[in-house]
């Protein structure tokens, strides 16, 4: 699977009836829309150039000429690619050794398409707002709170002042708590979970810098946030316990944190120095 249709089918849902004539036409035509002027686009797909340019947008791009060096960049790639990766659900294995191969596969594709979507501007902005606040809230619920959990866990091996707390009321009084200079960072693979949209409401209030770990689209979360890393991880179904979507957020989360750390190394590398002899010396006792 492509990258361009990981985007799509990554946005898919949040796409208004009008973007989705896009989606669907460039799922299905997507050799022949190099060659085509946004008029015949449009015109082709039974919609308008301004749907196409929204549409672009929704996936990511500046507008219809970057998903067009999308298309450009994979059709001189397809020949490198590897075989194709099938997402299944639950009740699609027939083995164990299928199990496996596919976790696996779905995991790594997972990170690789993630990392395919990484915005550079971005990032150095998130970068940046952590290093110089003074304090860091991270909130996540759910599946999203593992990742959310780790990253405080490696903040706090860098002597970062940094909290996280998996009670929603506990995570109420933290953002409350925020105020300009800090930074709120939160991990959402939908972008619009009703405790975190409440949480992010009240950062924004506060004047709290706001940073989102969440999946490509123009969700609620998306749109809120100063800075936003995306992700991309296909689910297909309810039953398949949201696998592929937690390894997308821990590669930004471990890419995160070792740029953090990077940005921050005359300050932090004694506190890593330390904890590095504390836990080496615990294996030696």
């Amino acid at each position: 699977m492509s990258i361009l249709e990981e985007r799509i089918k990554s946005v898919y849902t949040n796409l208004t009836r009008e973007e989705r004539k896009a989606a669907d036409y460039c799922l299905k035509n997507d050799a022949s829309i190099f060659n085509k002027t946004v008029a015949e686009l449009a015109d082709d797909s039974g919609t308008t150039q301004a749907t196409w340019s929204r549409f672009s947008k929704s996936l990511g791009y500046t507008g219809l000429k970057g998903l067009k060096h999308e298309l450009f960049t994979n059709a001189n790639n397809a020949e490198k690619e590897g075989p194709k990766i099938e997402f299944k659900d639950i009740d699609q294995y027939t083995s164990m050794q299928a199990i496996a191969d596919n976790i696996c596969a779905t995991s790594t594709q997972a990170i690789q398409t993630t990392y395919r979507l990484f915005d550079t501007k971005s990032f150095e902005g998130a970068v940046d707002s952590i290093v110089s606040a003074d304090m860091i809230r991270i909130f996540g619920v759910g599946s999203s709170g593992l990742a959310a959990y780790d990253l405080y866990t490696k903040f706090q091996r860098l002597s970062y002042n940094v909290t996280f707390n998996e009670d929603h009321h506990n995570s109420l009084m933290n953002a409350a708590q925020l105020k300009s200079g800090d930074v709120a960072i939160f991990l959402c693979d939908s972008g619009k979970t009703e405790e975190i949209m409440q949480i992010l409401k009240i950062a924004k209030n506060k004047g709290a810098t706001t940073i989102a770990i969440t999946k490509l689209g123009n969700s609620p979360l998306a749109q809120g946030c100063d800075h936003v890393m995306f992700t991309t991880s296909p689910e297909i179904d309810k039953k398949s316990g949201v696998t592929s979507s937690r390894f997308a957020q821990l590669f930004l989360v471990d890419t995160l944190y070792t740029a953090v750390a990077n940005k921050d190394f005359k300050n932090i590398r004694q506190h890593l120095q330390d904890s590095y002899d504390l836990f080496h010396d615990m294996v030696n006792y």
